[in-house]
């Protein structure tokens, strides 16, 4: 107020948008989390309705697309700056512990639940650690690559002809990530 007095929420707030995350605010562990997580969620999209092999190249490949324009773009959050700048290779994840046993489809329904799971703890990892800005960019950009991956070739039809954009599977993983991320 005009008393002289701080405002502390203002403070508060200031602080926070100030705040930009740093590789270095993460474990090694939860790094490779944050890397990792756009490259599932293109794997989950094909997952979510698998269509050949190269329909799902197709789509990691777009996902990838995606993760590296929101790295560029996203320059001015120290956050996309540090990932961008991180050329190394991530540890991937055992394929044991991402599709577990049974059946091809009940794997796949793992993959999916894990991607999701992952999703929501890299996102809950940027929150605390980085700007409201970084968290809500993160998000979106996790929504993006699985929309993109989506997109990147069509589900259904015969040598090319008929078939749909986005598979109403894929549509129903895009809201799940959609969740997942917190956004809607």
């Amino acid at each position: 107020g005009s008393d002289g007095r701080i405002d502390q929420q203002a403070v508060a707030h200031l602080t926070q948008e100030t705040m930009m995350a740093k590789q270095d605010a993460f474990t090694s562990e939860e790094w490779t989390q944050l890397r990792l997580a756009p490259s599932l969620v293109a794997g989950g999209v094909s997952a979510a309705d698998p269509s050949g092999i190269f329909a799902s190249i197709k789509e990691a490949a777009s996902g990838a697309q995606v993760f590296a324009g929101a790295l560029k773009s996203g320059s001015n959050l120290e956050l996309f700056t540090a990932l961008a700048a991180d050329r190394s290779m991530p540890a991937i994840p055992d394929p044991k512990t991402v599709l577990g046993e049974g059946t091809r489809e009940q794997q796949m329904q793992n993959f999916k639940t894990t991607v999701l799971d992952r999703v929501k703890s890299a996102v809950d990892l940027v929150a605390p650690k980085g700007s409201p800005t970084e968290a809500d960019a993160y998000r979106k950009m996790l929504v993006d690559v699985a929309e993109h991956a989506a997109n990147a070739s069509k589900e259904g039809g015969f040598l090319g002809f008929g078939g749909v954009r986005v598979s109403d599977k894929e549509s129903a993983f895009i809201s799940e990530v959609r969740r997942a991320a917190g956004i809607g």
